[in-house]
């Protein structure tokens, strides 16, 4: 195995976190095979502290707003991916609405995420919680109301 610099390990961790695709953080880096650098000691101490801080970095808020985009966000990039599979360009695409993504025979077959269940649980989070949580949601969804062009509104 070629040796690593600190940066090609750092670009291999933070890809292979946001893709979860070996192969893809393998190349990001530089490197031929994403599946040996998992296995090597150096790579798994930098993800293991990469996840470790990005633990640490989660709140409240973001999981109140990351519920609130999958319970009234849209689902036009789906949309479009769907009806035009070989002239749509992945990057770019809001697929958060995306539960699971098949290619059949028949064409493409997705599930979109259940929003009655995020309802559900944006509810009962709120009811849970103190009246900080409720408040912390009001502050939330002002917010992504404000950002129109993350929630596809014009």
């Amino acid at each position: 195995m070629e040796k690593q610099t600190d940066g090609q390990r750092q670009t291999f961790c933070r890809t292979y976190l946001r893709t979860m695709d070996a192969d893809q953080a393998a190349a990001a880096a530089g490197y031929q095979d994403g599946y040996a650098r998992l296995r090597s000691e150096p790579i798994r101490q930098c993800l293991r502290r990469m996840r470790e801080a990005a633990a640490g970095e989660l709140r409240q808020e973001d999981v109140l707003r990351q519920l609130a985009h999958l319970a009234f966000g849209r689902a036009d990039d789906v949309l479009r991916l769907a009806l035009r599979p070989g002239e749509t360009e992945l990057s770019g695409l809001d697929l958060t609405a995306v539960a699971e993504f098949k290619a059949t025979e028949k064409g493409l077959e997705i599930k979109l995420v259940d929003r009655l269940r995020a309802l559900e649980l944006l509810f009962s989070l709120l009811e849970s919680t103190s009246t900080n949580a409720a408040q912390s949601l009001y502050q939330a969804l002002t917010k992504a109301g404000a950002e129109k062009e993350a929630w596809g509104d014009d």
